[in-house]
């Protein structure tokens, strides 16, 4: 069986995507992000997330405790969807 293709494949041609060449392996694509995520300590229910050189950051709103400042989680991820 083939080996599935992962991130070491991609091309570094801008715009060019591994999914629309014809040759994909029939084993699939693979794909691997370290992301991390952490509560921030003494700010209520700010939390931080990074992946890469990226950074953001997620809040609750005042009724649950938050300071609503920044998106909630389900916020984020209704963003994601859209993407």
């Amino acid at each position: 069986m083939d080996k599935p293709l992962g991130n070491e494949d991609l091309s570094e041609i801008p715009g060019e995507r591994v999914i629309d060449k014809p040759e994909l392996p029939g084993s699939g694509i693979t794909n691997g992000n370290d992301v991390y995520t952490e509560f921030v300590v003494g700010e209520m229910q700010l939390k931080r997330g990074s992946v890469e050189k990226f950074e953001v950051f997620s809040d609750e709103g005042e009724r649950i405790g938050g300071t609503n400042r920044y998106p909630s989680p389900m916020n984020y991820l209704a963003m994601a969807i859209g993407f």
